[in-house]
């Protein structure tokens, strides 16, 4: 989105130059939609801006095709909500996890899974955990994964336990993955977030030190594995302006940044604090690895709707037996 209220999507070449590939010019939405993710060439869409329905948006820009999916079931204008995206490939399926959170005093948080096989959404039973913010979910490993935690009583003293959740894509299950100890019970004014890192197949956590002054990247070398948690870099923020924004992770190990004031997209080598400049500015950037692919969304729904017939053919037929 660039200061202009315009809208531009590119593909770059994960190069030295970052050399522009290709420019996406079959987007079927408008500057008020969010990318949730990205999976398998296709991209995850929601707008939230106008209605008190989320609407979400498949679409695959390489074969100009894409389609709006069925309402969810719990339509509300929700206090929090998160999305993640991603694909089960058990089952050839892709699929979109929605959770929100009716009101600040709820106790429990909603959720939703929407199958693009079967093009519907169910209702899941909720996890015991919060949503920590509104980020979209990290997928990685066929398991999307964001912040939660936990209220736990000291006494009479409540305080919050961080941790990262995981959803399971295969198998429909909720997992648990604790951080480091120095993230479990964050210091007033801090934050953290998960992004991918895709060089172990792995996730990161990003801290955000008070007023983004400074920032530590952890990263779990062992996917699944807690005790390789090693927190990799610490960077300071450039010149006077806040720490920018970690959008992700480059191939030669730089960082995609974000900066805070202007909205530049630049890269920062987090050895020698080198930076580059690409030329690119917005009021919202999101970053992601791209795969290309041939993926028909009308033959999936085909596919599913041939399968619905015959499943009500089966029960009709139990019924009139």
């Amino acid at each position: 989105m660039t200061g202009r209220h315009e809208v531009e999507y590119s593909l770059h070449s994960d190069d030295q130059e970052f050399r522009k590939y290709a420019q996406l010019e079959y987007m079927p939405f408008d500057n008020h939609h969010s990318i949730v993710g990205a999976c398998n060439g296709l991209l995850c869409l929601m707008d939230f801006q106008f209605s008190f329905d989320s609407i979400f948006i498949l679409c695959n820009p390489i074969i100009r095709k894409s389609i709006t999916l069925p309402k969810p079931c719990l339509s509300s204008l929700p206090y929090k909500i998160s999305v993640g995206f991603g694909f089960d490939s058990a089952q050839n399926d892709y699929k979109l996890l929605k959770i929100t959170k009716k009101g600040v005093l709820d106790k429990y948080v909603e959720v939703e899974l929407y199958s693009l096989k079967r093009n519907c959404w169910k209702i899941l039973a909720p996890p015991k955990y919060d949503l920590y913010s509104d980020d979209f979910m990290v997928y990685v490993n066929e398991t999307v994964h964001w912040i939660a935690y936990e209220r736990v009583n000291n006494e009479g003293s409540y305080s919050c336990k961080l941790l990262i959740l995981g959803f399971d894509m295969r198998d429909d299950v909720f997992k648990e993955i604790m951080l480091p100890e120095r993230l479990r019970n964050l210091p007033h004014q801090s934050e953290i977030y998960v992004i991918p890192y895709d060089e172990l197949s792995s996730i990161a956590v990003i801290e955000l030190g008070s007023l983004h002054a400074e920032c530590d990247i952890w990263v779990m070398k062992k996917y699944g594995v807690v005790e390789t948690w090693t927190k990799m870099y610490s960077l300071g923020k450039l010149g006077t302006e806040p720490m920018p924004r970690v959008l992700g992770f480059r191939k030669n190990g730089d960082l995609m940044l974000r900066t805070y004031n202007n909205l530049r997209l630049i890269s920062r080598d987090p050895e020698s604090n080198e930076i580059d400049y690409f030329g690119i500015q917005g009021r919202r950037t999101y970053v992601c690895n791209y795969t290309e692919s041939l993926v028909l969304l009308d033959r999936v729904i085909d596919d599913a709707m041939t399968e619905n017939r015959a499943n009500y053919a089966s029960n009709a037929n139990r019924s009139t037996e």
